[in-house]
């Protein structure tokens, strides 16, 4: 996958208002940072991780990367 441009990034610390618009669930900012680091497993029993980018000590993500992360995850 190609490093995204610098004006698509998003914070981890703002996914979490996000994941609220989009789908109702109140997640936390520690789930989203698990969801980067270890990833989940999903119905098929295959381990997903929210695609992530470090930047200048912040952890980075899209919105295209968690779109997709929540089709994977089914």
């Amino acid at each position: 996958m190609a490093q995204p441009k610098p004006k698509d990034l998003i914070k981890l610390e703002t996914i979490p208002a996000m994941l609220k618009e989009l789908t109702g669930a109140t997640r936390t900012r520690c789930t989203v940072y698990n969801w980067a680091r270890k990833g989940r497993i999903n119905a098929h029993g295959q381990r997903i991780k929210l695609s992530a980018y470090k930047r200048l000590g912040q952890i980075y993500t899209t919105e295209e990367a968690v779109l997709r992360f929540l089709e994977e995850l089914g």
